[in-house]
């Protein structure tokens, strides 16, 4: 007997509990309906308190909570409610639930004129919408992307077009849809979007919609709606007087849940009617009734009173979660011995890497000594050509066989004063150009002195690599024997000019001689063109005074 009495004793405290949970839910979403969202945030913070740690009950609690703070213009505060609850629902993997959760964050990140986050949000819901079960949660989500759409995107046309299928979808259906203040919002959008291209549209959309939010008593939109009516009426119509009644139904309702800043609203519009109708005296009237709604909003701005009681309630579950943190001690113990493991394979395998970085050095340095002997060796078989072009030089007795003779031989020194800095010096990779092309000018000093030509060479102090410093030798070498060739009249001063300037990034090359047989001339060198094509750069080339070679590159 003693047993079945106990049993239900248990079964009675159950179902106590379980009818306390349902009165306390109940009682939440009674307070909600009829707009008392201050009594609904005290009740809604009790329930978390007295709900299971980490259990469906709070979480939609939290949901709840998140869509109170929101009615109360707390928008900051709603993600951190919002996260949790998300996060329980993920692992449970409850999708519904994610998707409503998103919706919510969407619409907060709207109030919150954040509407990168809010479209960001509604395209992640989106994505679950084909996953959701509940017919309630998916009206939401309409209602709340036609909201986006009809405040971000109005005037572009497939938004618009969008906005009205969606429309559609929800006023067809609106018999299985309980939450009618959907119906009435979704009217009022559409209502909104046509207040420009169609007035007498958006009238008919406003006043059904002021109709189904007064017949199902839903406040806020009612609020909304008469607020909009208002508008209508004033600047569509010019109707001041109907403007005022719909604004004073709004501003009575207001007034009824304490909603701060839609009475200022309704204030502020009717103030504007009754100055508009010179009736200066209501005008007056609703001016100050403003003014005090204004200092009420500030103070209320102002207030900590329910910021206190919110960070003491996470203060509060913080707490709970450190008794939980503690549980995950062992884990960190792991951890951390997994962590020296760790340290300890990376420290016997960076002994390993340094032993194969001497030897890679070994060889670095082995292969660098071969390439300088070969540079020399190089250079030494230049040498041997040198001589042999010298030769061929003094055999042959036309003097235009040993200009091209003196040609390729100018050429074939300028590879070899390359090769010989590039086993001279430490780093076999670059070429200072300024002592390079100096260098490489003194090959010419005969051939000026025996023409009078007076050279002048300003070359900037620059490192390059070994390759692109041998193309612009070449370059300098050919454009000299153009000149020396070709540019000089008898008779005439003869000048040539060499300037190399580093700007930045990009080297600034500039070759020009006087000569007069370039002036006005059409002048494109072959093999010029092909170094520069190597150089992978463009060069200009102008012959009104002389001949001006333009070349620039990167560095």
């Amino acid at each position: 007997m003693s047993s079945k009495y106990s049993f239900l004793i248990v079964a009675l405290l159950v179902s106590f509990r379980f009818i306390g949970q349902n009165d306390l839910t109940n009682k939440i979403e009674n307070l909600i309906s009829v707009s008392q969202y201050d009594s609904a945030y005290v009740v809604t913070q009790k329930a978390i308190k007295n709900s299971k740690t980490n259990s469906e009950e709070r979480a939609d609690y939290y949901i709840k909570y998140a869509r109170i703070l929101k009615s109360l213009y707390k928008t900051d505060s709603c993600f951190y409610y919002l996260d949790r609850a998300e996060s329980f629902y993920k692992e449970k993997q409850d999708k519904s639930k994610q998707f409503y959760i998103l919706t919510i964050k969407a619409e907060v990140s709207r109030a919150l004129v954040k509407r990168n986050m809010a479209n960001n949000y509604i395209y992640e819901a989106e994505k679950l919408l084909s996953e959701n079960k509940e017919l309630a949660y998916k009206y939401y989500y309409y209602n709340r992307r036609i909201a986006l759409l009809a405040e971000y995107y109005n005037n572009v046309p497939d938004s618009v077009a969008k906005i009205k299928e969606i429309g559609r979808l929800i006023l067809d259906n609106q018999n299985e849809i309980e939450d009618k203040s959907l119906i009435a919002y979704t009217l009022n959008e559409i209502g909104y979007l046509d207040f420009h291209r169609n007035p007498s549209n958006a009238k008919k959309y406003f006043l059904k919609a002021h109709e189904i939010a007064e017949q199902n008593n839903s406040v806020l939109a009612y609020i909304d709606v008469s607020i909009n009516l208002g508008r209508y009426y004033h600047h569509k119509e010019s109707n001041f007087k109907k403007a005022i009644y719909y604004h004073k139904l709004g501003l009575e309702r207001a007034k009824e849940i304490n909603n701060l800043f839609q009475i200022q609203q309704c204030y502020n519009e009717i103030k504007i009617c009754y100055i508009l109708q010179e009736d200066y005296q209501n005008a007056f009237f609703y001016r100050d009734s403003l003014a005090n709604v204004d200092l009420m909003i500030e103070g209320y701005a102002n207030s900590k009173k329910y910021q206190l009681l919110e960070n003491k309630f996470i203060i509060e579950g913080k707490e709970k979660e450190l008794k939980e943190y503690k549980k995950n001690i062992y884990l960190l113990i792991i951890v951390l011995i997994s962590l020296f493991t760790g340290i300890f394979i990376m420290y016997f395998y960076n002994k390993k890497i340094k032993f194969k970085n001497k030897e890679l050095t070994k060889l670095y340095d082995e292969n660098k000594f071969l390439v300088s002997e070969t540079n020399h060796r190089v250079n030494n078989n230049l040498q041997v050509i040198s001589l042999l072009i010298n030769e061929l030089i003094s055999k042959f007795k036309k003097k235009k066989h040993q200009k091209e003779l003196e040609s390729l031989l100018i050429k074939v020194d300028t590879i070899a004063t390359l090769h010989r800095y590039l086993y001279q010096t430490k780093n076999n990779d670059l070429i200072n150009l300024n002592e390079y092309l100096t260098e490489l000018s003194l090959n010419f000093t005969d051939s000026f002195n025996k023409k009078n030509i007076f050279s002048e060479f300003k070359l900037a102090n620059i490192i390059l690599p070994a390759e692109k410093a041998m193309f612009l030798g070449l370059l300098t070498t050919e454009l000299i024997i153009n000149s020396l060739k070709h540019a000089f009249k008898d008779g005439q001063t003869k000048e040539i000019s060499l300037k190399i300037e580093l700007q930045e990034d990009t080297i600034l090359y500039l070759f020009s001689d006087n000569g007069e047989n370039s002036k006005g001339k059409e002048i494109e060198p072959k093999l010029v063109s092909q170094i520069c094509l190597q150089l992978e750069s463009k060069c200009e080339i102008t012959t009104l005074n002389g001949f001006n070679f333009k070349l620039i590159l990167k560095k």
